[in-house]
């Protein structure tokens, strides 16, 4: 599968190994679903292959890296969501040994804005006093989170696409499956144009049970279901991303009110034409929005989702009984 977007970055990458300025700790950053961590395949592909750049993917260094079991690579994934400082410690003691076959050891920190403040000062101890031969690669969709001492002493690589990259989008997913135009519109729009995302969005057919849902929402504003039934329906979802394309969808809608050139995000929908009947309805969106984040927040805590979800809906409904 061709990330074509992820060209320029590997170019980028490949420029400065080949004048030999290769960056000690390296944040790779960016939205979820843009390929951040594909392009780190990319880049230690080039990194560990003995041969040439880019990587020749016949030598040994580039056959145990296909395998996915090179000795010189250690990666670290959070533990119940949290980055701990016994696991950064895991790190610094791989830094201590030589290379085994490679010019290079790699430590690969997954989603290291999850890093507690122990975890990142530990960090900051190997950045402070880098390795010779040692690697870091941090990658994460909240760059903001990490420390700034941690963030000065590394070189960001930011995973975006351009407005021309984002045009092309539409056909590149077109030709990974057989799906309509207004699916793809659709899956985008969702994902808010993160390809990787809306290519999951398709392949699981997430779009249904996204109908699905609104489906429950009309009932509810028309007064064909109870508030309480569709809440306890709604709060067997625990997948944050149900509600993140809802949210989405609010903001699609919001969108193409304000600018009736943006289309809606699954316009075909009989929720779209419902909602654009309520007296001041971008107010009524924004709140909504800011309730679904109140959701998302709390989902994983001991809040009574039903409560929350009762409560939004509630809102929602309020301007079709006359404020009742």
């Amino acid at each position: 599968m061709n990330l074509f977007w992820l060209t320029k970055h590997q170019q980028q990458w490949q420029a400065s190994i080949k004048t030999d300025h290769k960056p000690q700790a390296v944040i790779i950053s960016g939205h979820q679903g843009v390929g951040k961590k594909s392009l780190l395949d990319l880049l230690l592909a080039d990194l560990l292959c003995g041969a040439q750049q880019p990587a020749c993917g016949a030598c040994q260094n580039c056959r145990l890296f296909q395998l996915g079991s090179h000795p010189d690579i250690k990666k670290l994934v959070p533990d119940k969501n949290l980055i701990k400082v016994s696991m950064v410690r895991e790190v610094t003691q791989f830094f201590t040994s030589t290379p085994h076959c490679s010019a290079h050891k790699v430590a690969i920190i997954e989603e290291a804005h999850l890093m507690n403040k122990a975890a990142a000062n530990a960090l900051l101890k190997i950045l402070e006093e880098p390795p010779g031969s040692g690697m870091l690669f941090l990658i994460t969709n909240h760059k903001q989170s990490l420390m700034p001492t941690i963030r000065s002493r590394c070189v960001e690589l930011a995973v975006h696409l351009t407005p021309d990259e984002e045009l092309r989008l539409p056909d590149w997913l077109s030709e990974q499956g057989d799906w309509q135009v207004d699916q793809i519109v659709d899956a985008l729009q969702l994902s808010d144009h993160h390809p990787l995302s809306a290519l999951q969005i398709l392949q699981d057919e997430q779009l249904d049970l996204v109908n699905e849902h609104l489906d429950l929402i009309l009932q509810v504003l028309s007064g064909q279901a109870s508030v309480s039934a569709v809440a306890r329906q709604l709060s067997e979802l625990e997948d944050l991303q149900f509600w993140q394309h809802l949210q989405r969808y609010f903001l699609g809608l919001i969108k193409s009110l304000l600018n009736p050139r943006i289309p809606e995000i699954n316009a075909a929908h009989p929720l779209n034409q419902f909602m654009k009947k309520a007296p001041k309805v971008v107010h009524i969106l924004i709140e909504l929005n800011d309730l679904i984040q109140m959701i998302m927040v709390n989902l994983n805590t001991q809040i009574k989702k039903q409560l929350l979800i009762e409560s939004v809906l509630i809102e929602i409904k309020k301007p079709f009984n006359g404020g009742r």
